[in-house]
């Protein structure tokens, strides 16, 4: 298992401190991770939501039961060069059954890999930048990702 390293550099604005857990809030998060640092199928998936976990002041065990989803965008062809995924985390799931996408909360943060190898979240300071990567990713990610369950579940 990987060590996990906390951003340096504050939150998003809305988002708790690193010191507190705010009080539980259904929200969706999306990771925004570079294909060249994980292998398809790669157990560190884990490693860099647990990442994330402890950078919003959660403990890594809280990935274990039901208590937030994880989707994880697949691998594309390597002919269509892929560089970056996604994995959408529906925090505190069982909150709420069909939320409104347009009014759940959404944040996006980078996972990098530091010099030594660690995972870092690094959040998307500039607003525009942000907001526009969260219109773009949410074209895909509210219509193919049903709130804590796969398309296939809901089919079911």
């Amino acid at each position: 298992m990987s060590d996990i390293v906390l951003g340096s550099t504050g939150a998003q604005p809305d988002h708790p401190p690193l010191a507190s857990v705010s009080q539980a809030q259904a929200k969706r998060v999306i990771l925004r991770l570079r294909v060249n640092e994980f292998s398809e199928g790669n157990p560190e998936y884990d490693d860099a939501i647990k990442t994330y976990l402890a950078f919003d002041g959660r403990p890594a065990t809280e990935l274990e039961g039901d208590r937030h989803y994880a989707h994880i965008e697949p691998f594309q062809d390597p002919e269509l060069r892929q560089t970056r995924f996604h994995i959408t985390l529906d925090m505190e799931q069982n909150l709420t059954k069909s939320p409104d996408f347009a009014k759940l909360p959404h944040e996006v943060y980078h996972i990098r890999r530091n010099k030594h190898g660690k995972f870092q979240v690094t959040p998307i300071e500039n607003s525009l930048e942000r907001e526009n990567l969260l219109a773009k990713i949410r074209q895909f990610s509210d219509l193919f990702y049903p709130w804590g369950r796969t398309k296939q579940e809901e089919r079911s």
